[in-house]
């Protein structure tokens, strides 16, 4: 028989340790994770270009998040949540580049310039 991977152990007896309102959210998220609808990696690779960045590797690499959750959005999308927190960002994105607009049209500083030139807009 083959020997089991050293994290399986460790899993087995958290699971066991948990208590019945751990294993509740457990349940329910993978139930989220198996029924909501996913954002498609166009979708993901859209609203990642509305943020600024040119693909989803740029993005992950900026997050230092490991290189196979990139592979992983590139090919599956990303989940409910994670399309809820995009969704902020570019709202967030949105409110400042008015906020940065209209100041140009009091101050004529050359903000909405700067900060382009800097990637921020």
């Amino acid at each position: 028989m083959p020997k089991l991977p050293m994290q399986v152990p460790n899993i087995v007896k958290r699971v066991l340790d948990s208590s019945p309102s751990d294993l509740r959210l457990f349940a329910h998220r993978l139930h989220d994770h198996a029924t909501e609808e996913r954002m498609s990696p166009a979708d993901v690779k859209s609203s990642l270009a509305q943020l600024g960045y040119d693909n989803i590797d740029d993005f992950c690499r900026d997050l230092d998040m490991p290189g196979h959750v990139a592979e992983h959005w590139q090919r599956f999308g990303v989940s409910a949540e994670m399309r809820q927190v995009f969704r902020l960002m570019i709202k967030q994105r949105d409110r400042f580049a008015a906020a940065v607009a209209e100041f140009e049209t009091i101050t004529h500083v050359g903000l909405q310039d700067f900060l382009k030139s800097r990637g921020v807009l």
